[in-house]
């Protein structure tokens, strides 16, 4: 990527991945966010498209949940994480925050990690384009092993964040949904756990549907919707599972292990 930079000709780089697809306006619609709103940096929105089981419906729900997080988070001046699906930046701010030095030792991490190089660099001047014909398209994974790996990837991009705020709302989310989980244990044994724990998932539903309410209203998905309650306690675990797993062990990417 940083070879294909030095030798483009534009001053406005704006990347994609291999198995996406869009709309005949995605370039015009990032091209006049560019230039009305003079951003250094423009994160535009991701969704699962075409798919074919309920896994698959299912990764497409928490899937617009962490773009809609991403979007908020950036609409609140706190960048937390993009898509490099979907994602555009100056060249020369590009250059101006060292590229991807510091990073490029990773084998993921060219799109959240220089988010946060840029926010850190140019006083969070980075937008979120909200519009349908931004929307790029790719699938979900086809099977568990897959999505695992995958999530893996991601999650070990957190090591290198240096954004405390960051670090300090996913270690939060993280312990709640621990917090839930021995609840539920402890509650086999003593009641008032158990009690406590229906009281958080019960929360959890109502802030993450409201949150979402809006978000797949806008990717014209909001039948995914009915799928969280079901699916709430399996996030859960997941949640915790990957918070340890992407932390500390290893992940296949493209044909080959990453330590």
């Amino acid at each position: 990527m940083q070879t294909a930079i030095g030798q483009s000709n534009g001053s406005l780089i704006i990347t994609t991945d291999a198995d996406c697809r869009m709309g005949p306006g995605w370039l015009k619609v990032i091209v006049q966010f560019y230039e009305t709103g003079n951003y250094k940096m423009i994160s535009s929105p991701v969704a699962y498209f075409q798919e074919k089981s309920f896994f698959e419906r299912a990764q497409s729900l928490e899937f617009l949940y962490l773009i809609g997080l991403g979007a908020s988070t950036i609409g609140n001046k706190q960048p937390s994480t993009c898509n490099g699906a979907n994602l555009a930046y100056e060249k020369e701010a590009f250059y101006e925050v060292g590229g991807f030095k510091g990073i490029d030792d990773l084998a993921s991490g060219d799109d959240e990690l220089l988010l946060h190089k840029m926010a850190a660099r140019f006083d969070n001047n980075i937008g979120f384009l909200k519009n349908q014909e931004a929307i790029v398209y790719t699938h979900a994974k086809p099977n568990l092993k897959e999505f695992i790996q995958q999530r893996k990837r991601w999650a070990s991009k957190s090591t290198r964040y240096k954004n405390k705020s960051i670090i300090v709302l996913g270690v939060c989310i993280w312990l709640f949904n621990l917090s839930v989980l021995m609840n539920l244990g402890i509650g086999l044994f003593i009641g008032f756990y158990f009690k406590l724990a229906i009281f958080q998932v019960l929360a959890k539903i109502i802030v993450e549907f409201l949150f979402l309410y809006d978000v797949t209203g806008f990717a014209r998905r909001r039948k995914l919707l009915v799928l969280l309650p079901a699916l709430n306690i399996l996030h859960m675990i997941y949640i915790v599972y990957i918070g340890i797993a992407g932390n500390s062990g290893k992940y296949n990417w493209k044909g080959r292990m990453v330590k």
